[in-house]
């Protein structure tokens, strides 16, 4: 009763994926999952976007290690799609964007929509040092190349993430790249990827998003808004 009061409309993709990971043996969604699991405590300890979860087995309760605080709705289910669904193989080594997975032009236009416009026009008035910082502060290393921008990180251990902003400039717009690496669609399904790009977003823009505890960074534009 309390996680369908608490999962809201979540609740029924959270049972599905409570049982998922029931059906597995703790040993397999550890080599999976590239996580650790704590058998006397019957939990897997997990890290995303350097966060720190506990989720327990079989019951799928997850909360954040440092607080014991519940992650954000779309956060946590996705950690516990990825926990039943991940696989033991290697990374691909190709960077590629949403619209590029399979079935990836199905939802692209709400991601570019959403996410990517929406960061687009929120890096033209951040503070750049700060929005810097925050990609520290959430496992980012920052890294040159032709972006003004651009920082590669670990949502889990088998899903890596770059991001990468360009001011823009005369008549070309700003802009805002997620990429993957091409086995994420070996670990997820195209619709939790869409959600991944949500939590970044909110991630980014939102210092108080991830409610674990942890001092957070706060990005304020220009004008201190």
């Amino acid at each position: 009763m309390d996680n369908k009061k608490n999962e809201g409309a979540y609740f029924s993709a959270f049972s599905k994926s409570r049982k998922n990971l029931a059906r597995l043996t703790p040993q397999d969604i550890a080599r999976s999952a590239l996580c650790e699991y704590d058998g006397p405590r019957m939990c897997f300890y997990l890290k995303s976007f350097n966060h720190s979860f506990q989720i327990s087995y079989p019951e799928g309760k997850i909360s954040f290690l440092d607080s014991n605080n519940k992650p954000p709705l779309e956060w946590g289910l996705i950690l516990l799609n990825y926990l039943s669904g991940a696989k033991d193989i290697p990374l691909a080594g190709k960077w590629v964007s949403y619209r590029e997975l399979p079935d990836g032009n199905v939802f692209f236009p709400s991601i570019k929509t959403h996410v990517l416009d929406v960061l687009s026009k929120y890096y033209t008035t951040c503070n750049k040092d700060l929005l810097r910082e925050r990609l520290v502060h959430l496992g980012f290393n920052p890294e040159k190349n032709k972006a003004d921008l651009s920082a590669e990180g670990l949502f889990t251990p088998r899903i890596p993430i770059k991001i990468q902003f360009w001011e823009g400039e005369d008549v070309i717009p700003p802009s805002c790249q997620i990429l993957f690496d091409s086995s994420i669609s070996c670990h997820m399904h195209i619709e939790d990827i869409a959600a991944l790009c949500s939590v970044i977003r909110d991630l980014l823009i939102n210092a108080d998003f991830s409610l674990s505890g942890r001092k957070c960074v706060h990005l304020e534009d220009d004008e201190g808004r």
